[in-house]
Order: structure tokens, then C-alpha cells, then sequence
């Protein structure tokens, strides 16, 4: 039988390609599903099924509820992003372990078996759902179930699986058995005095009146119960993972279907350097975890910034331990729902804990929407720290507009340089916010009073040359930026054949020509373009790519959206003219209604 892959998405998701869901290398083609599927609101489930054969694959779509096969009937559950179904034969060439956090996860791999040749198991994934045939699907919940469920030695095995939010350290798995040896390095695991944590009935050495204590070495000592306890104590309260690293867990049990004793045992078909190489590249990026829940970082006395709330345990917990009274929203309804957010009982809990709240949707991941809206969102906080709130800046993630909205008001309104700002927003709080939006931004509102110009104010010193003159002449410069042509600007012997004009710009594209003796020349030294009325005209482009998202050694492809601003000191009438906007703007809001005024 060959390998039967089958890839769960949740519904109402606009699927692009599916070829991301196998393995690199293999190619798989759509025989009547087409190349773009909108599934249904209603559906449950999309399931795409993929045998691949030599050379060739085929697709399939069929609806279908969680873990259940197409067709069946049955309530519909819930299905996470990252979880998938495989179908392979038996043996599955599949090692799994438990780890102290009482999850099952793949920890090998047995080269040349079936699990290897389905291309879409990765050493790391979580264990769902196990089994086949009559029995159905089994939930896993620690090796014994893993067992039951892959107790029949032939014919197909489901297995539901979830993939983990980061790559998976596997170089620094042991491949070998001994790993109860290895376990916390050999230090104390556990000390207690509750023998409900041992699985094992352990009497004392010595008789008396005190309650005995036990310390564990080894975590074959210890319960179901004691493994919970031991990953909890490792935890804390609002400790995430953002960066994209995902640590190994300890390992207290190890299980095959697999009876060869002298099976090879190894990640994958893939070389294991340049996964090493590829995780070290991904060191300091940022991913954003759902399951971890509701993740904040205290900024000042009144501001708190951090990912969205999730449910009404999350208010009541803003509400009574950071004493929060109002939350500054930016997520949008669709992403509400996408996340499986009850926007109306989060609403309803932040009444009845006295918490104002206020939704300003802003678009994830579009510079020229949070660009139009950053002063309002500015102006939102400074009214609310006004009235004295304590306040909650959220968006989805927590690493993009919430941050920018803060970056901007320490910048704006507290007269903060933006580096600065930037920095001691970042450095208290993991994120990565726009700032080519917050400079753009910047210049927006010094041009708000700027007697109607809202083109920004000159940005940068530019230098004219004329390398073609002699001494004694007469050499002048003029362009869009003299009046649209009118006026022209005397440029200045420097010696030789060179004569300079110096002119401050703004952000943009302008043409222009010398004035040599009477006559329009253009220099054939510097570029040149024709304009629509057949001209040939020099060309300068002012301005320069300020970003933080992506990196621009990691743009393989130039991104035709990419904003081009100039990011500078701003001189001290540009930071009056700035805190005057600003504080326009919020004194534009009305401070009952917290929207713009009539």
C-alpha cells in the first residue's frame, strides 16, 4: 500500500497551493479540485488525500469531521492549523516518546520504513489520534494509549499529528536508549515529601515520627502526576517562547511498533546540516504562539502592551492582578473569528470588571493602513491616559501595531527620538513594529501644519554638480523643485570645471536642467529620463528604503510594496510641529464617544 497522506484545514481557509503540504522534491497536481478551493463556512473540514505514485500525484477533496474518514457521519470538532493526517501501512517505522510535559511526539525515524517514505512526518510532531480499522481513532494521552492503539501489526494506521509552531532541535535528541540516564543531566529532578508523585510504592529507610521526603534521579521513578508537576514548576505565569527556537523536552519514555531489534534508527531523508544551518539562520525571529495564550509586557506605570485576549479568564486576570480599566484594540472582527474569539462575552466580561473597551481595527501586515490610522490610535492613548486609565494596547500577535501605536506616542507626544523610543519598547517587549509606517507617519502630521502641504518637509541636503563649465561662467540650476521651473538657483564655482548648487528636498522624484550661458543643457554624466513632452531632463530620486520586516539579505524577491521614507533627527521646529499634531489630533476625538468629533 502506497503512503496516503491526508492534510486537515479549517473551514472557510482559501487554499493556494497544496504543495506545500508534501515533502520537498515531490510534485503533486490537482486532477479536478483546480488550482484555488474556497471551502464552504459550514464545512468542518477540508481533506485533502494524496497517494503519491512514480512521478506523479493525485489529489482528492472530500469534507469531513475531525480525524473521521469521508463520508462518515458524526459531530464535527475542532481542527488546530498545524495538524495533519497520515496514512501509512504497518509496521510505521515510528519511534515515539513521552516527554515530561506528557506529550507524545515523534522522536525517529526508521530508515527506509514507511513513516520515512510518506515525506510528511517530521521527528517533533505531536501525536493526536491513532489507530485504523474498527476501532476508529484513539486520543493519545501517554504511551499506553500509543501502544493500544498500534497494536495490530499489518494493514493501514491513521495517525493524527501536530506540527510544531517552531523548527524542531533534532540534532540535539539521543538517538540511543539510555536516555532515563541523560534525564536532567543527572542532577535532582524532583524533591517531595507527596509519594503520589512516585510510581512505585517506596518505603522509608528508617522508622520515626517524621513524614519521609523523596528525591528522583530518574523519571522511571515518577507518576503521570509527577511528570505534570515537574513541567509545571519548570513554567511561570505570562513566560512565552516568541523567539523561533523550541527547546527539547525531557524524555521519560520511549515506544515502537517496530520488532526488528536491529533497526536503524535517524531524523529523517534529509541532511541534518542543513537543517543546523537553517535554524541558526532562524535564531531572533519572531512567531506567534495562539496556545500559549494572552502574553504581556509592562511598559509604564500606564501602559501595558501584549497579544489578544482570548477569553473572559484573560479580563478577569487584567481586571484583578495588573488592575487594568480600559484595553486600545486593534484586531479586527475577521481576525476575531479566525482565532475563535467570542468578541461578545469578552465585551461582556470587560463591563462587568469595569474595563473600558475600546476596538480600533487596523489591517495585520499593511504599512499604508497603519500609516493613515496611527495618528488616531495615537490620539485614542493620550485621551485615555488623560482620563487616567491604566491601559491595555493590544493587537493579534502583539508585535506590530500595539507596539507602534506606543513607539509613537513616546515619540510624538513625549518628544522621544524615534530611536530611542524604538529601542526601550523592543528591549521590555518582544516585537517587530513597522517602523517605515511610524516614520511616515512622522512626517504626516508635521505636514498637517504646514499651511496645506502634506508632502513632508525637506528631508535631505542634495548637490548639485556641473562638470562641464569653465571659470566665468554663468551656471544655474532649475527644476520641479524651483517653483516648477520658475525660479532658478545659482550654482558656485569650485574650481576647474566645477560648479555645485546645494538644495534641501523632500521625499520623491524631480527633473531638472543647468542653465550654462543663457542655454537649457542637461549633464549626459548623471541619469536621465524623456518627459512626455519629448525633453531629455536629468532625474534624481530622493528617499531610501526604511524597514524592519524582512531583513533586506532575506528578500529573495524585491517587493513591489516596499515604502521608500527618509528616517532622520528631527529638527526642533519639526518636534513642536509634531507634539502640536499630535495632541490636535487627540483633542479632535470626543473624550465621552472616544471618536472624532462632529
Amino acid at each position: 500500500m502506497a503512503p496516503h497522506l491526508h492534510l486537515l484545514l479549517t473551514p472557510a481557509l482559501t487554499v493556494t497551493t497544496v504543495v506545500a503540504a508534501a515533502a520537498p522534491g515531490r510534485r503533486v497536481s490537482a486532477s479536478s479540485a483546480g488550482p484555488r478551493l474556497r471551502v464552504p463556512p459550514r464545512a468542518q473540514a477540508a481533506l485533502f488525500s494524496c497517494s503519491p505514485g512514480r512521478g506523479r500525484g493525485r489529489l482528492r477533496v472530500a469534507a469531513s469531521a475531525d480525524g473521521a474518514d469521508p463520508g462518515a457521519g458524526g459531530p464535527a470538532g475542532a481542527i488546530r492549523l498545524n495538524e495533519y493526517m497520515v496514512t501509512v501501512d504497518r509496521p510505521l517505522g515510528v519511534r515515539f516518546a513521552l516527554g515530561v510535559d506528557g506529550r507524545v511526539f515523534v522522536h525517529s525515524l526508521r530508515k527506509g520504513g514507511n513513516a520515512e517514505k510518506s515525506r510528511i512526518i517530521m521527528v517533533g510532531d505531536t501525536l493526536k489520534k491513532a489507530g485504523g480499522g474498527e476501532q476508529g481513532l484513539v486520543t493519545i494521552k501517554d504511551l499506553g494509549d500509543t501502544e493500544i492503539a498500534l497494536r495490530d501489526k499489518s494493514g493501514p494506521c491513521s495517525l493524527v499529528l501536530e506540527r510544531p509552531f517552531a523548527p524542531f532541535p533534532i540534532h540535539q535528541l539521543h538517538q540511543n536508549e539510555d536516555y532515563h540516564l541523560l534525564f536532567n543531566r543527572g542532577q535532582v529532578s524532583v524533591a517531595s515529601w507527596n509519594n503520589g508523585l512516585l510510581s512505585t510504592n517506596l518505603k522509608e529507610s528508617s522508622t520515626g515520627d517524621g513524614k519521609s521526603g523523596f528525591a528522583m534521579f530518574s523519571p522511571r521513578l515518577l507518576s503521570p502526576q509527577g511528570w505534570s508537576f515537574l513541567s509545571r514548576e519548570k513554567g511561570g505565569s505570562n513566560q512565552s517562547s516568541t523567539n523561533l527556537a523550541n527547546r527539547i523536552t525531557e524524555i521519560v519514555g520511549l515506544y515502537s511498533d517496530e520488532d526488528d531489534v536491529n533497526a536503524e534508527w535517524a531524523h529523517g531523508s534529509f541532511p541534518l546540516e542543513e537543517y543546523i544551518k537553517a535554524l541558526d539562520r532562524a535564531k531572533g525571529e519572531l512567531y506567534y504562539n495562539h496556545s500559549l495564550g494572552m502574553q504581556y509586557s509592562k511598559i509604564t506605570e500606564q501602559i501595558f502592551v501584549g497579544s489578544c485576549i482570548q477569553t473572559e479568564r484573560d479580563v478577569k486576570m487584567l481586571s484583578e492582578t495588573v488592575g487594568i480599566t480600559a484595553v486600545l484594540n486593534f484586531q479586527s472582527e475577521s481576525e476575531r473569528i479566525n482565532w475563535g474569539i467570542n468578541s461578545e462575552a469578552i465585551n461582556n466580561s470587560c463591563r462587568e470588571n469595569n474595563i473600558l473597551m475600546v476596538n480600533y481595527p487596523i489591517r495585520e501586515v499593511d504599512s499604508m493602513d497603519l500609516r493613515k490610522k496611527l495618528p488616531f490610535c495615537v490620539g485614542l492613548l493620550l485621551r485615555l491616559i488623560r482620563k487616567n486609565y491604566r491601559i491595555y494596547v493590544t493587537c493579534t500577535t502583539g508585535y506590530d501595531r500595539s507596539p507602534a501605536c506606543v513607539i509613537s506616542y513616546l515619540h510624538w507626544v513625549q518628544d522621544t527620538p524615534l530611536h530611542i523610543a524604538h529601542k526601550f519598547i523592543t528591549g521590555l517587549h518582544s516585537c517587530r513594529p513597522d517602523r517605515a509606517a511610524i516614520v511616515w507617519a512622522t512626517w504626516d502630521l508635521i505636514a498637517l501644519v504646514e499651511n496645506g502641504r502634506h508632502d513632508g518637509s525637506p528631508t535631505h541636503s542634495v548637490c548639485f554638480v556641473w562638470n562641464s563649465g569653465r571659470e566665468g561662467e554663468d551656471v544655474e540650476l532649475v527644476g520641479d523643485f524651483t517653483s516648477n521651473w520658475k525660479d532658478k538657483v545659482k550654482c558656485h564655482h569650485k574650481g576647474g570645471s566645477r560648479y555645485e548648487a546645494e538644495v534641501r528636498l523632500r521625499h520623491g522624484k524631480y527633473y531638472y536642467k543647468f542653465i550654462v550661458g543663457g542655454q537649457w543643457r542637461h549633464s549626459s554624466s548623471l541619469p536621465t529620463e524623456t518627459d512626455e513632452h519629448g525633453n531629455v531632463n536629468n532625474v534624481i530620486r530622493v528617499g531610501d528604503i526604511a524597514r524592519i520586516r524582512p531583513a533586506p539579505s532575506q528578500l529573495h524577491i524585491r517587493d513591489p510594496t516596499v515604502v521608500k521614507v527618509i528616517e532622520r533627527a528631527l529638527t526642533e521646529d519639526e518636534r513642536f510641529s509634531l507634539a502640536f499634531a499630535a495632541r490636535r489630533m487627540a483633542f479632535a476625538i470626543c473624550p465621552i464617544r472616544l471618536s472624532p468629533k462632529q
